[in-house]
């Protein structure tokens, strides 16, 4: 099952997705990929969220050589810290990759998480894509993904409601879990 979380820059979709992560994890599921948060001075830190290590990913000074976009420069070792930490949550039972955006679109970045999905190589995934860019993505993605829209309105419910969407697709804990 692939889910969606969109919603506008700042409206909680790291959030919901963490909510989402701390209700799997407590009900026995593994959780991995990665959560990209904003820290206080405006640059963008990556959580591998099996390991619990963190990368900064991008500044929105020009410190890093990789890829820029119109607000940030993108830290080359942290899209491979994020890459490695997408690797290793295709194993687990739900694989949480946030975000995809503008370098995707540009063939790069965490791109190759798209593949995945696409190839069904991921059984139980949740993607955050900002609303902006949701449609390009869709036709890349195929199938027909789940979508929930983060809102002021909706953003305390959706983590119980995408974690009920993803239990229906997982095997229950206690038949997996032996010993």
């Amino acid at each position: 099952m692939v889910i969606i979380v969109t919603g506008t820059i700042g409206i909680g979709k790291t959030t919901v997705c963490e909510k989402v992560v701390n209700i799997a994890r407590s009900s026995g599921y593994v959780c991995g990929g990665i959560l990209t948060h904003k820290a206080p001075n405006e640059s963008l830190v990556i959580l591998d969220i099996q390991s619990g290590e963190k990368e900064t990913l991008a500044s929105s000074n020009s410190k890093y050589g990789g890829p820029r976009t119109v607000r940030y420069s993108f830290n080359p070792d942290g899209i491979d810290f994020g890459i490695r930490a997408i690797e290793r949550g295709v194993s687990s039972d739900i694989l949480f990759v946030d975000e995809i955006g503008h370098l995707e679109l540009g063939g790069k970045g965490f791109v190759k998480s798209l593949e995945l999905v696409k190839t069904e190589k991921v059984r139980n995934c949740v993607l955050v894509i900002r609303n902006q860019f949701l449609s390009a993505f869709l036709s890349q993605l195929g199938g027909k993904p789940l979508i929930f829209e983060t809102t002021i309105s909706t953003r305390d419910q959706l983590p119980q409601k995408i974690y009920s969407s993803l239990t229906s697709s997982l095997p229950a804990v206690s038949s997996k879990r032996s010993s």
